[in-house]
């Protein structure tokens, strides 16, 4: 498996270090840094090499998890940022998902589910928690003006199946199409929601759906 390296911001310092050991003991992965606030987060990415995935709290003490993640993404825009925490409001997920996070993990997964899903964000996809995946779904299901985005049925099924979180050739055997296929529905997706990843896609459809 290709190795992946993964910072951990959390401020529980009995679950940073219990996870950080769970973490470690996959060959493919490694976590040597973890920070109690986003504070001593930036100042390490301002002096060693960039990890390739954070996995970011939200109830953090002086900046808050989703003001971190959106400084994150700003700074080094191709770090993959994944919310682990307590929170399952809609209001959490949609500001985190909004603020550039690829992922939304609650603390009552599994280590098994978190480490399935940090690897499937590695790989280019998305990550939600089943409770989380069900209320962006629930949101994208909300009537909206048909004209808004002027999307096809084809494309809606693409996107309700990422909030299902789907990878790419879950929704190509779904649909009964080829990878490629699905591909090109998430290009034309993306460029009518005006976004650049399914975390983007899935944020501007929740707002869509609140109107």
């Amino acid at each position: 498996m290709i190795p992946i390296n993964i910072w951990l911001v959390e401020d529980d310092s009995g679950y940073r270090r219990a996870l950080q050991e769970i973490l470690n003991q996959k060959t493919h992965i490694t976590c040597n840094r973890s920070f109690p606030s986003c504070a001593k987060l930036f100042d390490a990415i301002k002096r060693y090499p960039h990890p390739d995935l954070v996995l970011m709290d939200l109830g953090l003490p002086g900046m808050s998890g989703v003001e971190g993640i959106k400084k994150l993404t700003k700074l080094v825009p191709d770090l993959a940022v994944v919310v682990l925490t307590v929170f399952s409001d809609k209001k959490k997920v949609i500001e985190s998902l909004d603020a550039g996070a690829v992922g939304y993990l609650l603390k009552s997964s599994t280590p098994q589910e978190i480490l399935r899903s940090l690897r499937e964000v590695f790989l280019g996809g998305a990550a939600l928690s089943p409770s989380i995946a069900k209320v962006v779904l629930e949101e994208i299901r909300k009537p909206t003006p048909s004209e808004q985005f002027n999307l096809s049925p084809r494309e809606v099924e693409v996107l309700e199946f990422l909030a299902q979180d789907l990878a790419v050739k879950e929704i190509a055997k779904q649909l009964g199409v080829t990878e490629r296929t699905v591909g090109f529905h998430l290009t034309n997706l993306y460029a009518k929601l005006k976004v650049q990843s399914q975390s983007g896609a899935l944020a501007k459809a929740f707002r869509a759906g609140l109107l």
